[in-house]
C-alpha cells in the first residue's frame, strides 16, 4: 500500500495543500509538532557534520564527545571503537535504507529520516521524518556548472528539505533550521574510487540512474562498509559541489560559517581548517 502509486499521489497532494501551514511554522501532528522543536534549538551553537570518508578516524570521534553531531548512514561501523554517539543521526538514501534497516531500526538515536525511506521501518513515536522537496534534477545538461541555476535550500524542516546528491546537504539544512552558526564538516575526503571489479546492476528503483553490486570498500572509514554484492548509487559529484555552493551562500547571507575540516579533502567549496586546532584552540 505504502507503496502504491495511489498513496504516493494522495501523500503529495496532501504535503502541497497543507505546505502554507507548515510555512507558517504549525505542525499537523506529531511527527510535525517533533520537528517544530527543533528551530532554534542550538541557535548560536558550532555543530560537526560527519561524513564517512576513509579519512575519518575513530579517534577524533571520540574527541567530539559533548559536541553536536550530526551523523549518517553506516556510522554505527564506528561505535564498538568508541563511546560517542552523534546527537542526530540521519537516512535519506533508499538504497542505504533498504540493505541496512534492521541494524538502523535497533539504533537507540535520534533519528531525522526523510520520508522516502520511511517504508523500510516500522512507525516510532520517536523518529522525524522529513518531506523531500522536489528538486529540478541535477543530473541534466542545463543545470551545468555555467547554467546559472541555483540549487534550492530549505531553512524550514516542516515543509521538507532538498536533496543534493549527498545526506550532508540534508543534514546541512538539519543544522540551520536548528540555528547553528558554525557548522564544522569531517570525513568528507570528496575522493572517489570505482573499483575495477565493480559491476553495474539493475536496481528497480527510479531514484537511482546507475547501480552497483559491491566489490570490497575503498571509500569509506571502515573496510565492511559495503559488504560484496550489496547495491550502491555511484555519487553525482558534481551535483554535489552545486548543492555545496548553494549551502555556504546561504549560510554566509545569514552571517553564518561552514567549514571543512576534514583530514584529507578535495572538496574546496567550503574554507578549510585543521580540526585540531579547532577542538583544542589554546
Amino acid at each position: 500500500m505504502h507503496d502504491s502509486l495511489l498513496y504516493r499521489g494522495l501523500r503529495k497532494a496532501s504535503r502541497i495543500a497543507l505546505s502554507p501551514i507548515r510555512g507558517a511554522g504549525i505542525p499537523i501532528g506529531g511527527n510535525d509538532a517533533r520537528i517544530r522543536d527543533l528551530k532554534d534549538r542550538h541557535a548560536g551553537k558550532r555543530a560537526f557534520i560527519i561524513g564517512n570518508g576513509p579519512s575519518l578516524r575513530t579517534e577524533d570521534l571520540d574527541r567530539l564527545q559533548g559536541e553536536i553531531t550530526f551523523g549518517c548512514n553506516k556510522v554505527y561501523l564506528a561505535f564498538d571503537k568508541t563511546a560517542w554517539r552523534p546527537t542526530y543521526y540521519s537516512v535519506v538514501d533508499e538504497l542505504v535504507a533498504r540493505n541496512n534497516r534492521d541494524i538502523i531500526a535497533k539504533l537507540p538515536l535520534t533519528k531525522i529520516m526523510s520520508v522516502c525511506v520511511r517504508k523500510y521501518f516500522q512507525a516510532s513515536e520517536a523518529d522525524m521524518w522529513v518531506w523531500e522537496l522536489p528538486v529540478r534534477s541535477y543530473f541534466r545538461p542545463e543545470t551545468g556548472e555555467n547554467s546559472g541555476i541555483v540549487h534550492p535550500f530549505s531553512e524550514n524542516l516542516l515543509l521538507g528539505f532538498y536533496g543534493g546528491g549527498t545526506v550532508s546537504y540534508q543534514m546541512l539544512q538539519m543544522a540551520f533550521y536548528m540555528g547553528i552558526t558554525e557548522v564544522i564538516i569531517i570525513g568528507v575526503d570528496f575522493s572517489f574510487q570505482l573499483p575495477t571489479q565493480t559491476m553495474a546492476t539493475g536496481v528497480n528503483d527510479s531514484s537511482y540512474s546507475t547501480a552497483f553490486k559491491s566489490a570490497g570498500e575503498v571509500n569509506h572509514f571502515h573496510p565492511d562498509y559495503r559488504k560484496p554484492g550489496e547495491s550502491w548509487a555511484i555519487p553525482h559529484m558534481p551535483a554535489q559541489i552545486r548543492a555545496y555552493r548553494s549551502a555556504l551562500q546561504r549560510y554566509q547571507a545569514a552571517g553564518r560559517k561552514v567549514i571543512n575540516a576534514s583530514r584529507q579533502t578535495k572538496l574546496d567549496v567550503f574554507p578549510l581548517e585543521n580540526l585540531d586546532k579547532l577542538l583544542n584552540p589554546h
